[in-house]
């Protein structure tokens, strides 16, 4: 007979052979984003936001230009911890008359919430690094193979001496997506939102969104001098890999609405809208006028290889552990990262051949 130590050793054993697992993995892609995309739904001009495959393009035509670039900033953020809520909030008045004639106010009320907090544990700094430098390279690698040649950081500051001049922020500065990390022999510049502060849906809040036009940080506002002065294209691209993916239901004013979140384990390479973005290209052409055209990763791509143990602290509210084994997160990473930069580089070079 078998004791409650024995099973709790073949329990531990079995998710230890879970996680060390060598099965194949594969990359799928999560829904379209649904965000209403800034400035209305596109279309209308040079300017305006088009859907292109799993891309919100911005500035669509900005594409085009030469086939030699260089890459201004190249990052990739990990968060560390979600906090997702939703609620319902009603309150409205009924009135009657009462059997005796006189007449009644009432006010009626109703709170719902849901609330939801992931962690991740067990991924350090040594594996982050090593996943953002194997995602530069492969980067720069299908870059190469779409016909770009790609000019290097110490290439890119001889031709447009400024660059060496731009202020770096610390490799691991935290952003509004967690660790930004750049790769060896880069440094970190952080882009447009990267200091926001994401509403509890995760979203940027409509006051941020509309002011994000207003937020030039300098390697988003010096990036187009560096194209004009270099006479190439610059390229600037960030990458955010998560460990699972979210459901919520958001906040809402119905009565009687169901409020729900939810969490999946599983290493993806975020998508998002132009104004409220995750993983995302910008680019400048030679004769941009400041303007960059944007490629706004909308559906996200999952590795659904197994990293993690989770502890989903109550049928997915509450608290909820993810601990990771880095080794597992890596190869997972390594799998939606590669899947994200095809579809980057394909963007670009769709977009500018149209």
């Amino acid at each position: 007979m078998l004791n409650i130590r024995s099973c709790a050793l073949m329990l531990s054993g079995l998710t230890a052979l879970v996680l060390s697992a060598p099965a194949r993995a594969e990359v799928h892609e999560g829904p379209m984003s649904t965000q209403k995309i800034a400035l209305g739904s596109g279309g209308g001009g040079p300017t305006g936001v088009q859907v292109l495959n799993e891309f919100h393009m911005v500035h669509i035509d900005g594409f085009r230009g030469a086939k030699r670039v260089a890459i201004s900033t190249f990052n990739v953020a990990f968060p560390n911890e979600k906090l997702q809520s939703a609620e319902t909030s009603t309150s409205f008045k009924v009135g009657g008359i009462t059997s005796i004639g006189t007449h009644f106010t009432r006010q009626i009320s109703q709170t719902k919430s849901a609330r939801q907090h992931t962690v991740i544990q067990g991924i350090d700094a040594a594996t982050r690094q090593r996943i953002a430098d194997a995602a530069y390279a492969d980067f720069v690698e299908r870059l190469t193979r779409s016909g770009y040649e790609v000019v290097g950081p110490d290439e890119l500051a001889k031709l447009a001496p400024e660059f060496a001049t731009w202020t770096a922020q610390p490799n691991f500065t935290r952003g509004r997506y967690g660790a930004y990390v750049a790769p060896t022999g880069r440094k970190l510049f952080l882009l447009r939102s990267d200091t926001a502060k994401p509403t509890s849906q995760g979203n940027i809040g409509q006051m941020a969104a509309a002011f994000q036009g207003l937020d030039s940080p300098q390697a988003f506002a010096r990036s187009p001098y560096l194209a004009h002065d270099a006479n190439l294209g610059i390229i600037a691209v960030t990458l955010v890999v998560d460990y699972g993916t979210y459901v919520n239901t958001g906040d809402t004013k119905r009565f009687n609405a169901e409020m729900a979140v939810g969490f999946t384990a599983g290493v993806t390479v975020q998508g998002g809208s132009f104004y409220d973005t995750a993983t995302l290209l910008d680019y400048w052409g030679p004769k941009s006028g400041g303007f960059p055209a944007i490629a706004a990763l909308a559906a996200p791509l999952t590795s659904d290889l197994a990293f993690a143990a989770v502890n989903n602290g109550g049928n997915g509210e509450g608290e909820v552990d993810v601990k990771a084994d880095p080794a597992l997160f890596a190869t997972a990473a390594g799998e939606a990262t590669q899947a994200a930069n095809t579809k980057l580089v394909a963007a670009l070079s769709a977009a500018a051949a149209r």
